[in-house]
């Protein structure tokens, strides 16, 4: 590294400055703020909550069954059953 040079003595008749005259600058001072800032990372920022998708209910289709019985008696001592069953399918809406 190169030395300093000297200033002249002579051509200052004034009194010499004391205190920071003599000393060299010095490293500028880092500010607490920056130091903490490389410290910490960045918080990450926390995923949303997604809804939950509604899952459509099978359709189940209505099933209407009648049965109808009949009796009768067209003549005394005769004695008629009929019956019937009918079943009908319908889709739900």
């Amino acid at each position: 590294m190169a030395k300093r040079k000297k200033g002249s003595k002579v051509q200052g008749r004034r009194k010499l400055r004391r205190g920071n005259s003599a000393k060299r600058g010095k490293a500028r001072k880092v500010a607490k703020t920056a130091k903490r800032t490389v410290a910490k990372s960045k918080a990450k920022r926390t995923p949303a909550r997604k809804a939950a998708r509604k899952v459509k209910q099978p359709v189940t289709p209505i099933v209407e069954v009648v049965a109808v019985e009949v009796i009768e008696q067209p003549a005394p001592g005769v004695i008629t059953v009929t019956e019937v069953e009918e079943a009908e399918i319908r889709k739900a809406s």
